[in-house]
């Protein structure tokens, strides 16, 4: 009769697993996150584009290159650009929308485009605002 049975992982934390779905169900987002979320996306036109750009905090547009927004974040340390990655992923699932994004150590670079929409949406330009937000919130930029 062996008792010790170490090799079996621990069941699943379903807590963890109720506490994802109440962040990204769409009945709980915000009202404009809900909104951004259930609407077809459609690329910006190009003054709306450079209109809405320019209103973002350090946000650079790669046109002509790329149909996309890019901006690099700096942080105190790997921790604080972790923070702001986990935070950021986050809404990127309550959204369903996702960055293309890299990190070295206290360095997240983020690019940002709606591939549904062949460039950059509302949706971006929603994620570049509160990716500034939170990097506010860490008081850094």
């Amino acid at each position: 009769n062996n008792n010790n049975n170490n090799s079996n992982p621990p069941p699943p934390n379903l807590h963890s697993f109720k506490m994802l779905s109440l962040l990204t169900s769409p009945l709980r987002r915000p009202p404009i996150l809900r909104s951004l979320s259930t609407t077809l996306p459609h690329a910006l036109s190009l003054s709306s584009r450079n209109e809405e750009v320019k209103k973002l905090n350090k946000w650079k547009d790669l046109m002509p290159s790329r149909d996309a927004i890019h901006r690099e974040f700096y942080f105190k340390d790997f921790s604080e650009a972790w923070s702001f990655m986990s935070r950021v992923s986050l809404l990127s699932e309550s959204l369903d929308h996702h960055p293309e994004w890299s990190n070295i150590y206290n360095t997240v670079s983020v690019t940002l485009t709606t591939h549904d929409a062949g460039g950059v949406s509302e949706k971006d330009i929603e994620m570049g605002r509160e990716c500034d937000r939170y990097a506010d919130m860490l008081d850094k930029s």
